[in-house]
């Protein structure tokens, strides 16, 4: 996962050896966000976005696949 400039990019660049399957909780997103995500054959396949602030509760661009896709993460 990749933060920045306003997106979070989500397997931006998965190594081959993972690419099959895999998955990850609670890494840390720039502007208080925590991310989780779930991946088969090198695409996301889920992804939840926690706001960890009320003032983050905004929606917020997530890159997945390719595409850039404005989603309001949920309230922890």
């Amino acid at each position: 996962m990749q933060s920045h400039d306003g997106v979070i990019h989500l397997l931006p660049a998965l190594p081959d050896g993972w690419k099959a399957k895999g998955s990850f909780t609670g890494l840390r997103a720039r502007g208080g966000y925590e991310v989780s995500c779930q991946w088969r054959n090198g695409k996301v396949t889920s992804y939840e976005i926690v706001a960890d602030r009320a003032r983050n509760r905004r929606k917020v661009t997530v890159r997945v696949n390719g595409v850039d896709k404005k989603v309001k993460p949920i309230k922890p």
